[in-house]
């Protein structure tokens, strides 16, 4: 665990006198969304999403969180993250960011990271990844099961002008947890270090679908980052059975993927706080240096 900190350290003072951690830009990614594209809110300062942001110079990624954000169209996450990462983050240009994530949009950069920085394009200090669903969710899995705990129970059908979660099907099914795991190489982080928040406040609804702790709508095993999915209680390394119903297998430690962290001062257990308060929680979006 020793030279785990001093690795981290390492990195960051790296990127420390590489770029200039005050000179950073900061750069938002919202979750799955059914307002519309969000394009009102991109490259700007200002988002409905984002009622608190926490940092001095930042701009929000406002993409289209309906739909499979790694679709290729104008509208999709990874290509309005691209955009402001080619503004904001070039490293032939001397310039530095890092990112705050939330949901889905821990899932979106994540997945930029690993296909489209392998030659460090970008110099990206690190991603907060606030109740990230980059492992997926159980509740995707359902289809349309899935849109209709999402409306009656979670009542986000319920938001007026909006329409029916239909309309949304091809960002539920980016978030099954087969796609969300198999779309890209988690491992491959490039060099940029990912910090979690993971949230424990669930219902008596969401426990019969999603394994171990969880948050309403992502467990832990995406929260955490985790390489696998298991029912886990806590992030960062767990002996597990990774069948939920074979008790006869032996436990086994399951780690999270490559430079996939707890954000500094956030406890292993998560915190108690529901899928949708905790992306709204300042203190998870600043620095954690």
């Amino acid at each position: 665990m020793k030279n785990l900190f001093k690795v981290v350290g390492a990195l960051f003072l790296m990127h420390l006198f590489a770029g200039g951690l005050f000179a950073e830009k900061v750069i938002y990614v919202h979750g799955f969304s059914l307002i519309n594209d969000n394009s009102a809110c991109h490259d700007q300062t200002e988002c409905e999403y984002w009622p608190e942001p926490a940092a001095d110079d930042y701009a929000i990624v406002g993409y289209d969180g309906r739909r499979d954000p790694f679709a290729a169209i104008p509208s999709s996450g990874s290509v309005r993250l691209l955009q402001l990462l080619n503004k904001y983050c070039r490293a032939d240009q001397g310039q530095t960011c890092r990112i705050v994530s939330d949901s889905m949009g821990g899932l979106t950069t994540a997945g930029v990271v690993s296909q489209y920085n392998n030659s460090g394009t970008y110099n990206i200090l690190y991603s907060n990844q606030i109740v990230s669903a980059e492992g997926g969710s159980e509740i995707a899995n359902l289809g349309d099961l899935g849109v209709e705990i999402l409306t009656n129970v979670f009542g986000l059908g319920a938001i007026p002008g909006v329409d029916e979660l239909e309309v949304s099907r091809d960002g539920i099914d980016a978030l099954a947890t087969a796609r969300a795991r198999g779309g890209f190489d988690h491992n491959r982080n490039n060099g940029v270090l990912f910090y979690h928040v993971a949230a424990n406040r669930s219902n008596i609804f969401a426990g019969p679908w999603l394994p171990g702790e969880d948050d309403t709508l992502v467990a832990y095993h995406s929260s955490c980052g985790y390489r696998q999915i298991a029912a886990f209680n806590v992030c960062m390394g767990q002996k597990v059975r990774t069948c939920s119903w074979c008790f006869w297998q032996r436990k086994k430690l399951v780690t999270p993927w490559d430079a996939h962290f707890m954000l500094p001062g956030v406890a292993l257990e998560g915190v108690n706080m529901g899928h949708s308060r905790t992306h709204n929680t300042a203190e998870y979006q600043l620095s954690p240096f």
